[in-house]
């Protein structure tokens, strides 16, 4: 099998065949030719008039770890819808990218499920080239009927960026939660521009709208669509009621009749110490000395008995009485000090 062949199979390209198939330290360079011999217009006019010929590479899919490179003749039209010259429309790649479509798809999947930084070192791309094919991604499939029976919806704001910057997001409750809007900031006016978007007749299609508890959304709800009834989310109402919860768990666990400086303890502290003055001592019980606490170790007497041990008795050590001191000539006798001898 010819390598024009395999890599006919392997690319499968709509509207162009390929003609020839280079190696390169670079990567590997296949040549394309186009079918079609009328232009179009990325506006969808179309023309045979040529305004000018070049030769323009994308990149595509890595084959392995090699870069693959798409060339191929583009041509340029003078439109008549648009009153200006435009570059043709390519079936394997958007208007005005040097990437394949399935390479832009490819970025645009992993954007959702990692950052910049591994995708750039993944794919071997830049930071700019990754935010233009999010872009031209976003632009070519979002879908315009998305606005269209709308009737509950949901709004909130996300951080996307250190610096408090936030996106207001609105979903649609009836999509499963589907995003049909995000806008940058989180103010009244930023969700004007989505009721703006939607239009009179969508706003007064609205029934619900859930919210946080900022003042922002709701000022912009009151505005544009009065009618709709507004709801908390579960988020904020699940929190506030958590924080009830825990009020209340401190209004009852710390006592409020102890006066002093002790009133202000926390409640941990005052268990303590209640259980430590709770607990019996040997010396609080007479007439039970060498008992302890039923749960503690038992303390051992302090006058007990000597526990015998084995083998024979030392006998215990005798005090010797004092010894007369033998006098020096002439002198008078005195007693020594007693000493004791084990």
């Amino acid at each position: 099998m010819r390598a024009t062949t395999a890599f006919n199979k392997m690319l499968s390209i709509p509207g162009a065949h390929v003609t020839g198939v280079v190696f390169t330290p670079d990567g590997i360079v296949v040549d394309l030719a186009r079918r079609a011999k009328r232009l179009r217009c990325p506006c969808g006019w179309s023309t045979r008039a040529v305004y000018d010929r070049s030769i323009r590479s994308w990149r595509g899919l890595d084959l392995g770890a090699t870069k693959v490179f798409l060339r191929a003749e583009i041509r340029r039209l003078a439109c008549g819808a648009c009153s200006r010259v435009r570059t043709e429309e390519v079936p394997w790649a958007r208007p005005g990218a040097r990437f394949t479509r399935d390479f832009e798809d490819v970025v645009a999947w992993l954007a959702q499920r990692m950052d910049k930084t591994a995708i750039t070192r993944l794919l071997r791309c830049s930071w700019e080239a990754v935010a233009k094919i999010v872009t031209r991604v976003v632009a070519d499939q979002l879908d315009d009927a998305r606005l269209e029976e709308v009737y509950r919806i949901g709004v909130d704001e996300v951080s996307y960026r250190k610096g408090h910057r936030y996106l207001t997001v609105v979903a649609d409750h009836d999509r499963d939660g589907a995003v049909i809007w995000a806008g940058e900031g989180k103010s009244a006016a930023t969700l004007e521009q989505f009721y703006d978007q939607l239009g009179e007749a969508g706003c007064a299609q609205l029934q619900a709208v859930s919210l946080d508890l900022g003042a922002a959304f709701k000022k912009a709800t009151d505005h544009k669509a009065p009618h709709a009834r507004q709801c908390v989310d579960p988020f904020h109402l699940v929190a506030l009621a958590n924080q009830a919860i825990n009020k209340a768990r401190r209004w009852a666990w710390q006592p409020r009749t102890r006066p002093g400086p002790a009133s202000r303890r926390t409640g941990r502290c005052q268990a303590t110490r209640a259980t430590t003055e709770r607990q019996p001592t040997a010396s609080s019980r007479p007439g039970q000395v060498g008992q302890a606490h039923p749960l503690g170790p038992p303390e051992r007497p302090r006058h007990a008995e000597a526990v015998p041990t084995r083998g024979p008795a030392r006998a215990p050590p005798q005090r010797l009485g004092a010894l007369p001191l033998l006098a020096a000539q002439g002198g008078p006798t005195r007693p020594l000090p007693a000493r004791r001898f084990s």
